[in-house]
């Protein structure tokens, strides 16, 4: 399915993956870091995506306002995001403009100026934007749940760190950091449209081929498993929904289970026909919203289960899915079950791939896995009843959860009545 993928090496560590689609209309560019928050020192959480809305404010060439105009002139689109272990700065353009997005994002990623009035400036704006997911629940539910899960480690701050942290953090501080990672051998360069493999290299290596790591480059600190779980947290706030939470840490990218761990997850809660919204929605009514979520990186991963339902029915809720949680581990998924799952698991991925998978290309080169898409679709394939069973018994017990519950100021369930729940 990825007959075109091409992906190459530059002798500073840079890598260049392409995706050619001679037919395509559009080209696709971006530049990932394999720099996010789990990078950070704590007294610097959130520089990673200060640093992702500042190389936007501006550079020697362009101001913000041209940086935009470039791309979006062309009737284009430019953007970033930053996560746990990765920032990506990309541009999708028509295909004879992709110098331009080219050389647009190779001035931000390499060139910004982090003028401090325009820093003061877009602290505040992110301060904002904390201040915007600190208003919804469910966002709130889920950092609750990270910070559980890996307590006292950078995986388990939040990614765009606190609004008194953003504020205070010194502008020679964040361009210390932003030196010390933004290293070649951590950023990737993709193509994907009418493009041509040779002409992209030639393209990188002129833009940023004489670049060297900075010495003493580090790793981020590793996950072990005895990184602390913090069992359980209440939350209180003036809304009327209660909003639950749940996680269990699993393998990462690199473990054998990880597609495993992703059939498990589609079975138990990423579809209409799947265990928790059969059960939990369709059978008892209990809420509109449920759902699981399978989060690999490279070393670490975790389950999460998320739901919000009335504050009366909270309890019946958060029970019901532990129910299903519980039964994953007591007895085998019925052979017509695995079946529809894997049709569905395997389906999906071949779909995505008949897109522009280009996102997930890189993904797999930055954790140094195959890019073959079939290799996924066999590990989907030859996961069984008692694979699931296994990883259910291992990895989902009681002694193994995190629960983050954000619940009405007035709901009846106190902390205690909470964590009792737990030992299902």
């Amino acid at each position: 399915m990825l007959e075109t993928l091409h992906v190459s090496a530059l002798p500073n560590g840079i890598r260049v993956v392409t995706l050619a689609k001679p037919e395509a209309e559009g080209v696709q560019v971006a530049i990932r870091a394999q720099v996010g928050s789990r990078n950070e020192p704590e007294a610097l959480n959130g520089a990673s995506h200060l640093i992702e809305h500042m190389l936007f404010k501006g550079t020697a060439r362009r101001s913000a306002k041209a940086i935009s105009q470039a791309i979006e002139g062309q009737g284009g689109l430019i953007n970033a995001y930053t996560d746990r272990d990765t920032t990506c700065y990309y541009a999708r353009v028509p295909y004879d403009k992709a110098r331009v997005a080219l050389d647009v994002l190779g001035d931000l990623f390499y060139n910004a100026t982090f003028d401090p009035k325009e820093l003061d400036r877009e602290r505040r704006v992110v301060a904002e934007e904390i201040r915007m997911y600190d208003d919804q629940p469910d966002s709130v539910a889920l950092d609750r749940l990270a910070m559980q899960l890996w307590s006292g480690h950078p995986l388990g701050r939040p990614i765009a760190g606190s609004v008194e942290g953003v504020l205070a953090m010194p502008r020679e501080a964040i361009l210390a950091y932003r030196a010390a990672n933004y290293a070649p051998r951590r950023t990737v360069f993709s193509f994907a449209g009418r493009v041509e493999h040779e002409a992209c290299v030639k393209a990188v290596e002129r833009l940023a081929g004489h670049l060297r790591d900075p010495e003493g480059l580090r790793e981020p600190e590793p996950y072990t498993r005895a990184i602390p779980l913090d069992p359980f947290s209440l939350t209180r706030r003036d809304i009327q929904q209660t909003q639950l939470a749940f996680g269990w840490r699993t393998p990462g990218l690199l473990d054998a289970r990880s597609q495993a761990f992703a059939f498990l997850s589609g079975l138990l809660g990423e579809s209409m026909m799947s265990r928790l919204f059969q059960s939990i929605r369709e059978r008892h009514g209990l809420c509109y919203s449920v759902s699981s979520d399978a989060t690999a990186y490279a070393d670490c991963g975790a389950l999460f289960v998320a739901a919000g339902c009335h504050p009366d029915k909270a309890f019946r809720c958060a029970k019901a899915i532990l129910a299903e949680i519980r039964r994953l581990a007591d007895r085998p998924v019925p052979a017509a079950e695995m079946r529809r799952t894997r049709d569905y698991l395997c389906g999906r991925f071949r779909l995505r791939m008949d897109g522009t998978p280009i996102g997930w290309a890189v993904g797999r080169v930055l954790a140094g896995l195959p890019t073959d898409p079939e290799s996924v679709l066999e590990a989907l394939r030859a996961v069984t009843a008692e694979d699931v069973r296994a990883l259910a018994q291992r990895f989902l017990s009681p002694e193994g959860l995190a629960m983050a519950v954000v619940a009405p100021n007035k709901a009846r369930h106190d902390a205690e009545a909470w964590a009792r729940l737990m030992d299902y």
